[in-house]
């Protein structure tokens, strides 16, 4: 005869250790620490750029030009004398042949900076296959901060979740380890239908353009879903005194529609929900030419502000990630 009350202990038991299971994949971070360690070193054992390469034992400010002129080492040209000019780099000779007042203009040098944005909201807390959008920005964002620190950049950034956080510019590898550990921390399933407000990327980047100091790389990581031509300023003006690379995350889901017959796609920003049958070949079709027309539209803002752009899907070989 069978025992109901142990069959329900039983039960329980099998439920709660479910619900463990599940506590614990929610609560595992994006990236462990021997994940990030792995990536460090694989950065390390990597050989330096052709670019960035020198043969000295360490680089010193000076070492990379920078594209501002200032009071640097390197002779630029030559302007006409304005009113506050410090008399000390006037240019005496031109000055003496031409009759008129002209002044130096040198090459500023400074320590190059590295700055990078990682997009953790809810639109990146999805995948259909190995990993999630915002697991391969994390990766893309540790190879990115851990080359920086191996050709002497300092390293800055700024985590964009519920609340946007910021880290400081630093050389120090703990540091930028703790960067990433922060960017690599439990992501929690998105709720349909969530109220919840999130940073504006747009209101983030014109935030960069106040905040990073001029001359350095930028490397924006995320899948910009929000990103429109109302940006287009502040992308403008970023390219305009940076080294800007914007690196689109995406799930080959959302080029290629699965068939996973009759789906409710629902827009918590629109308030909306579409139904689509991705069993229908009509269907993915408009689908397909839709996602191809948004990527290209995203691709287009970039390249229309002189960024360099790239896509890396999440299916994506983590060695795809050493080329960005």
């Amino acid at each position: 005869m069978l025992n109901a009350s142990k069959i329900s202990q039983q039960l329980k038991h099998v439920f709660a250790l479910s619900f463990l299971r599940k506590q614990q994949i929610i609560n595992r971070p994006l990236l462990s620490n021997d994940d990030i360690i792995d990536l460090m070193l694989r950065v390390q054992n990597k050989k330096h750029s052709q670019s960035l390469h020198h043969d000295i034992a360490h680089r010193q400010l000076g070492d990379v030009s920078s594209i501002y002129r200032g009071q640097g080492m390197d002779y630029e040209e030559s302007r006409h004398y304005q009113s506050g000019d410090d008399p000390r780099y006037m240019n005496w000779p031109l000055t003496a042949r031409s009759g008129q007042h002209f002044m130096k203009v040198f090459r500023e040098e400074r320590q190059p900076g590295a700055f990078i944005l990682v997009d953790r909201r809810a639109s990146m807390r999805f995948g259909t296959r190995q990993q999630l959008k915002v697991t391969q920005a994390v990766k893309a964002a540790a190879i990115t901060a851990f080359s920086a620190l191996q050709n002497n950049f300092s390293v800055a950034g700024v985590i964009m979740d519920d609340d946007t956080v910021w880290f400081n510019e630093n050389h120090n590898k703990q540091a930028v380890i703790d960067f990433i550990h922060q960017a690599a921390k439990p992501v929690l399933p998105v709720a349909e239908n969530t109220t919840d407000i999130e940073p504006s990327l747009h209101d983030t980047l014109r935030t960069l353009n106040a905040v990073v100091t001029k001359g350095a790389s930028i490397t924006l990581i995320s899948d910009f879903h929000d990103l429109d031509k109302q940006s287009q300023s502040s992308l403008f003006e970023l390219a305009a005194y940076h080294q800007v690379t914007a690196i689109q995350i995406t799930d080959p889901a959302e080029i290629n529609l699965p068939q996973a017959g009759l789906l409710s796609l629902h827009n918590n920003q629109l308030e909306k929900t579409t139904s689509i049958n991705s069993l229908s070949e009509d269907d993915r079709n408009r689908y397909k030419k839709a996602a191809d027309t948004y990527f290209s539209d995203k691709q287009n803002l970039f390249s229309s502000s002189s960024i360099t752009y790239q896509q890396l899907f999440t299916t994506d070989n983590i060695n795809k990630l050493f080329t960005l």
